[in-house]
């Protein structure tokens, strides 16, 4: 069994206030509040649908055993190392691009997590979704701790600001965010609304 949480959201959003206010054409500061919380709700509805991260925010994977390191056996003949048959293991870390893997614990029965080196394991961020993979000669860890004894803690996302987020995914954020802007402003006395046709 795996658990999937977030522990540190992202500190800035793929898009700005100001861009959003462009984009649903509001001039008046009035819904600022709500626009804010549009954006942020456009963004994390977004992340769902893609099975992304976009901002730079940190994860931690927890297993209960480690990752079946080798393939099925079979009877048969072999020739040459059985290593070069069966690929390294790895695990695959939801919720990419994968940025950097920030620790690797692993949990005895009184709960308390030991660090796993780093020398043991390679981050590939090249691969998407990005994955832990057992260095030569490396075995993964066995937890005492039945359930969630094994944790991985990285960050995953595009970079630390929206500049890096692909422009489609930006847009997309945009329109979500501006249908429910335009319903906001529609729902204010028609004194308080500002026009730009006016």
């Amino acid at each position: 069994m795996t658990a999937f949480t977030l522990v540190t959201p992202p500190v800035v959003e793929p898009v700005t206030l100001s861009e959003m206010k462009t984009q649903a054409r509001v001039d008046t500061d009035a819904d600022d509040t709500l626009i804010a919380a549009l954006i942020t709700a456009a963004r994390q509805w977004a992340e769902r649908f893609t099975g992304r991260a976009f901002i730079a925010q940190t994860w931690r994977l927890w297993l209960d055993v480690p990752p079946e390191s080798r393939g099925d056996w079979w009877d048969g003949v072999r020739e040459g190392a059985l290593a070069s048959f069966m690929p390294a293991a790895s695990v695959v870390l939801p919720r990419p691009p994968l940025m950097s893997v920030s620790s690797v614990q692993v949990f005895g029965d009184d709960d308390v997590g030991v660090v796993w080196p780093s020398a043991h394991y390679f981050v590939d961020t090249a691969r998407q979704p990005g994955r832990l993979a057992l260095r030569s000669g490396a075995v993964w860890p066995v937890p005492q701790r039945a359930a969630n004894g094994l944790m991985i803690e990285y960050v995953a996302g595009y970079g630390n600001d929206g500049a890096a987020v692909p422009e489609p995914i930006r847009l997309a954020i945009r329109q979500l965010g501006r249908t429910g802007t335009n319903d906001a402003a529609m729902t204010r006395p028609l004194r308080q609304r500002s026009c730009r046709r006016c």
